[in-house]
């Protein structure tokens, strides 16, 4: 899933720029749209069922008509409201506002602003420019996208794994680890070779970036495979790369 973030002053044309944008994307697969309300709370019509069960204090309420469905969550942090949204298949996430969040962005209108990929762009310049955009994924959003691309008629399994911050190795303590954009070559060439063992029909790897502590995810793979063994010996070498190429190295 590709994050476009998109930022600007109030009444800067953020909103009608979205609206340009959508379907232009739409053309390339699934598109969310995130809008941060601020101080703006979102209202719920009072005295709806939906709302009734919200304030009774269910962790998730949704309705369903005949032409789509409304959920509403208590979680109002970005990172689950991503991790929602990858689970769903959605391939471009736009984000409207969020400006802490540090992703690469667009910017529209003359605010300053770091990470800006362009500035008051044509719909045009932002299809060219995709590849520039930050990725997320979680599992479930690897396995849809190869599901999507492969399909299932030839596989017999699918292998996810995850890996995650361990917070003692032996003796040692582990506080945390950091990785920047460097990693993405590595983990591409770790895909390329796990796709090229024979009997995988496809595969997927994600490896996050920033400061990582103790218990939290570092990388994600997915594999389609004809066969578990196939499957498990691919995984086993993507494991012992990233060990040995990237997180012995940080440690």
């Amino acid at each position: 899933m590709k994050i476009i973030q998109i930022v600007g002053r109030s009444n800067a044309g953020k909103t009608t720029f979205i609206k340009s944008l959508i379907p232009a994307l739409s053309a390339h697969g699934v598109v969310g749209v995130v809008k941060h309300l601020g101080h703006h709370g979102f209202a719920l019509e009072p005295g709806k069922d939906t709302t009734v069960y919200y304030d009774s204090h269910a962790a998730l309420s949704c309705g369903v008509d005949d032409d789509k469905s409304v959920l509403i969550r208590r979680e109002n942090d970005l990172d689950s409201t991503l991790e929602v949204f990858c689970n769903a298949g959605v391939d471009y996430a736009i984000l409207e506002g969020f400006k802490s969040r540090q992703f690469p962005r667009i910017v529209i209108g003359d605010l300053a602003s770091e990470n800006v990929v362009l500035r008051n762009p044509t719909v045009d310049e932002v299809i060219a420019v995709l590849e520039r955009f930050e990725n997320y994924y979680t599992t479930e959003g690897l396995v849809k996208e190869l599901r999507r691309e492969h399909g299932v008629s030839h596989a017999g399994v699918i292998l996810t794994l995850s890996e995650i911050v361990r917070e003692r190795i032996g003796t040692e303590h582990i506080e945390d680890l950091e990785f920047d954009e460097t990693v993405d070559a590595l983990i591409e060439d770790i895909r390329q070779e796990m796709e090229s063992t024979p009997g995988i029909i496809g595969a997927r790897a994600y490896h996050r970036k920033g400061r990582l502590y103790a218990g939290d995810d570092i990388a994600y793979i997915a594999i389609l495979s004809e066969r578990r063994a196939e499957a498990f010996a691919a995984a086993s070498n993507a494991i012992d790369r990233l060990k040995r190429e990237l997180h012995d190295v940080e440690k």
